[in-house]
């Protein structure tokens, strides 16, 4: 089970996006063979994806979560976590699916750049991704690789040089903006609060932040630590029906 947690914030609180969410019916995924030429299709077949990407329990959390956090005006979403393990790439996966159901063109970005995931999960082409078209001036369509209906994923690519500078080229560039401006959203899989800076550095990137707690699993000073000092403050999603993070830490870190 999933709980969204909405953030306190001064300002009038705004309507969910979209607002008329069940209103709309539901696109099922059409797991329809890819036609592209390439030796590795984009989409896959129920037998190699098993059926479904995420599983249906946590796609409806997913939708009620959209709809308690509001998202009006959403552009970039970055989906983050204390530690490893908490479900964050999951959650990115099941958002980015959730908001092309209803109707909205996405993208989800791979920014977990030490650990991507996403593309073997998918069965996609890791290549070209998102640091190849920074490095070696790719279109930013090029990178982009249509899994399911709405949704396409960009991968990292091929790395050159150290993470940190890797996510200082991409802040400097103008390609989320571009992305943006097209008219679809950007969810992320971002690396973790916690550990090394790349946590903090990819997060500093993105307009809008959801932190994905596990429930009975990471400390409270833990969390607290993550959170301080980042310049968005999270939207939190509880993964799990309980949790033991006392009150005075939501309050603190908007939980």
């Amino acid at each position: 089970m999933l709980e969204a947690r909405k953030v306190s914030k001064p300002a009038a609180a705004t309507p969910a996006w979209p607002a008329s969410l069940y209103a709309k019916p539901r696109v099922q995924p059409s797991w329809e063979p890819s036609t592209s030429p390439s030796p590795s299709p984009y989409v896959r077949t129920p037998a190699a994806m098993g059926g479904t990407l995420v599983a249906e329990e946590m796609m409806e959390g997913v939708r009620q979560a959209i709809q308690t956090l509001g998202v009006k005006g959403l552009t970039t979403l970055g989906v983050t976590s204390s530690l490893r393990g908490e479900g964050r790439t999951t959650l990115a996966l099941a958002t980015a699916l959730v908001l092309a159901e209803y109707g909205m063109e996405t993208i989800l970005l791979e920014l977990d750049l030490a650990h991507p995931e996403l593309c073997h999960r998918l069965g996609v082409s890791k290549y070209p991704g998102l640091l190849d078209v920074r490095e070696i001036r790719q279109e930013v369509a090029d990178a982009m690789h249509p899994f399911s209906p709405g949704v396409s994923i960009v991968p990292v690519g091929q790395m050159q040089g150290s993470i940190p500078r890797a996510l200082s080229q991409l802040a400097k560039s103008e390609l989320l903006s571009e992305l943006a401006s097209q008219g679809v959203a950007v969810v992320a899989d971002l690396p973790p609060l916690m550990g090394n800076s790349a946590g903090r550095q990819a997060a500093s990137l993105m307009a809008d932040l959801i932190l994905v707690v596990r429930a009975n699993m990471v400390p409270a000073a833990t969390i607290v630590e993550a959170v301080a000092g980042l310049p968005v403050t999270p939207k939190v999603l509880l993964n799990g029906t309980r949790s033991r993070v006392p009150g005075w830490v939501r309050r603190l870190s908007g939980i």
